[in-house]
């Protein structure tokens, strides 16, 4: 979510207590190799439950890049808000009493905090005083930078939402106009002819009037009328939104016009193909992204001594199932028909799932 509104998102990979703790006792004592593997698989789960992954919010980071390499982050840092268990000065009893008592809200104090962290130090500081810093025995900065979807030499990606902003101030507008038509113009009006005290009588649903002129008539007049253009120009801007989102109607449930047999999945590719295309763009840039996460999980575990990998170890593969629905009678007959042209019954079961 947080990567389709601002178009990335940052994730900081902080281990827990307990992993410092180990760390800090690792480098105070050399450990046996029987000791770094004396752990069991629940212990090495438990160490890495400990570890966090926080996802931070652009309006509240500052990358500092490198000046030869855009895709390197050589400091990180953060600025935002903390709100502490003390009450605000502001306000204080004292400042409500001089006030009249008009304050209202949360009275806890808000410190400004911002974080600095590269690949070898980090520190704190609240309100421009440094309240604490340490080193990191990683080597690396524990930051992956994920891009909702990718733009080549920009750190940022490309956003769903902000080329939508336009066409929804226009749709805004368009929507407003006519519901400000609706309210103080569509309202109707009757002209009654030949009735006695018509401008006194009123209007109301099982209301009769009755006269004796028979050339008596009550016209009406006014109201919501058709507005041809008005209605095209929204529907226009509704799928040219849709276009933009590549979220179609279809996408979403909502089903206007005949669309015909679409139980095949060439069919519905074909359908789908703009949102298909985005979805495969996004699972490129957040599976690298989960990739370099588990990476650095991996290799921190590995620092500490709790669960050893190598480099090779640390490469994870993410699967993402298909978003189209499978026919697995089609699939069997595919299988058949491959069995019958010579295919080894292991690749055919291979490739249905089945682990030989």
């Amino acid at each position: 979510m947080l990567g389709s509104v601002y178009g990335f998102v940052d994730c900081f990979v902080r281990p827990g207590d307990k992993i410092i703790e180990r760390i800090t006792s690792s480098s105070s004592q050399t450990l046996s190799a029987d000791r770094r593997y004396a752990g069991s698989l629940d212990d090495v789960l438990q160490f890495a439950q400990t570890i966090d992954l926080e996802l931070i919010e652009a309006p509240r980071a500052l990358p500092v890049l490198e000046e030869n390499d855009y895709k390197k982050i050589r400091y990180y840092i953060q600025h935002f808000g903390q709100k502490k268990n003390a009450l605000s000065r502001k306000n204080s009893f004292l400042a409500k009493l001089l006030s009249g008592g008009t304050q209202a809200g949360d009275n806890r104090r808000v410190v400004a905090v911002t974080e600095i962290t590269s690949a070898n130090a980090w520190q704190r500081y609240e309100d421009k005083q440094l309240v604490a810093e340490g080193r990191l025995p990683w080597g690396f900065l524990p930051v992956v930078h994920l891009q909702n979807i990718a733009q080549p030499y920009y750190y940022e990606g490309l956003s769903d939402v902000e080329t939508l902003i336009p066409l929804q101030d226009e749709l805004n507008t368009r929507l407003s106009d006519r519901a400000s038509r609706i309210t103080f113009q569509s309202f109707k009006m009757y002209l009654g002819k030949g009735i006695e005290g018509f401008e006194d009588k009123p209007v109301a649903p099982g209301r009769m009037w009755y006269t004796d002129n028979p050339e008596a008539s009550i016209e009406e007049f006014g109201g919501d009328t058709a507005t041809p253009s008005e209605a095209l120009h929204i529907a226009e801007i509704r799928e040219a939104m849709d276009k933009v989102s590549a979220v179609t109607p279809l996408v979403a449930g909502v089903l206007k016009n005949k669309l015909g047999n679409l139980t095949s999945a060439v069919a519905l590719r074909l359908t789908l193909m703009g949102m298909l295309s985005k979805n495969d763009r996004k699972r490129f840039t957040y599976s690298e992204g989960l990739r370099k996460i588990c990476r650095m999980v991996l290799e921190i575990l590995d620092t500490a001594n709790i669960y050893k990998t190598d480099e090779a170890d640390r490469d994870v593969e993410i699967i993402f199932p298909s978003p189209l629905p499978e026919n697995t009678m089609e699939k069997l007959k595919e299988a058949q028909v491959k069995k019958e042209l010579g295919v080894s019954a292991e690749q055919v079961l291979r490739e249905l799932g089945y682990e030989m």
